[in-house]
């Protein structure tokens, strides 16, 4: 989705070259070192290059701190994903601690179908306790990955306003689904979503034999995946690392263009070489209203 900007995009925002109104293309970005995958933090608006089908586009505005964050926690209930629940209740009631004031978190189950257990709220008690109500929900036995992802962009876009928007995904990525992936994609990006993932995996991993599901979607948002058999250390540490996104907004292209198209962001020369290890994760493309 275009963003509404109605404001400067918060602290460590640099100085914005666009109206109150302008209708600008978010883009949250995390850039990371390949050796020890750890952040990088303090880098401008100057040290990064925004590219829309190939033509660089001028940043507009930029944060390393882009204000109040709502983070949807998306919790795979079907099946031996159960079992996993109490820990990842445990540490999510450790991690959600340290987002800031402002910030809200929410849980959203699912199987078949998805609901909400928890809204979206600052107070991450509540959280916690939307998390273990996620036992007694039914949405059914067999696992539709789309559906849930299409409904949680959906949940998020209806808040409105300019908050950060984090979709949190637990579950084994098994699925069976007819929901078309363009939708699923359009749903992310209308809503300005980023797609994280954690992946559990047993002692034996399983192919993804029927559809690739979050490993598809959430590279385009510009999100990670996580893989492993510790769910509750997994997303602790995820959620720690969202918050260090930075915010890139550009002007889309004009009322003739078609979509999607395709957003490549770079360092700039310098900044690679100040930080030659750096990778970029970022939003892969958007849809011209």
């Amino acid at each position: 989705m275009l963003a509404v900007i109605l404001a400067a995009v918060g602290r460590g925002a640099e100085a914005p070259d666009f109206q109150a109104n302008a209708r600008l293309v978010n883009v949250e970005t995390y850039v990371y070192d390949r050796v020890t995958r750890a952040p990088v933090s303090g880098l401008s608006a100057g040290d990064f290059t925004v590219f829309d089908n190939g033509e660089e586009r001028p940043i507009a505005a930029f944060s390393n701190d882009s204000g109040p964050l709502d983070l949807l926690l998306l919790l795979d209930v079907s099946g031996s994903m159960r079992e996993v629940l109490p820990r990842v209740a445990v540490q999510a009631d450790i991690a959600l601690k340290t987002l800031h004031d402002g910030d809200r978190a929410g849980v959203m189950a699912f199987g078949a179908q998805y609901e909400v257990t928890q809204e979206l709220t600052g107070n991450f008690d509540a959280v916690t306790r939307g998390i273990l109500r996620t036992f007694m929900v039914r949405v059914g036995d067999d696992t539709d990955i789309s559906t849930a992802l299409r409904g949680a962009a959906n949940y998020m876009a209806r808040e409105g306003g300019v908050r950060k928007r984090g979709i949190l995904i637990v579950t084994d990525n098994e699925q069976l689904t007819t929901v078309p992936d363009e939708d699923v994609e359009k749903a992310l990006f209308d809503a300005d979503a980023v797609l994280d993932a954690v992946l559990i995996r047993g002692p034996v991993a399983m192919p993804h034999l029927t559809h690739p599901g979050v490993l598809r979607f959430a590279p385009k948002t510009g999100g990670e995946i996580a893989e492993g058999s510790r769910p509750g250390e997994l997303v602790a540490e995820m959620i720690e690392r969202i918050r260090a996104r930075y915010t890139i907004h550009f002007r889309p292209a004009g009322a003739n263009a078609r979509g999607p198209r395709k957003i490549r962001v770079e360092l700039t020369e310098t900044a690679r070489a100040r930080y030659p290890n750096a990778a970029i994760r970022a939003r892969k493309m958007y849809f011209p209203e």
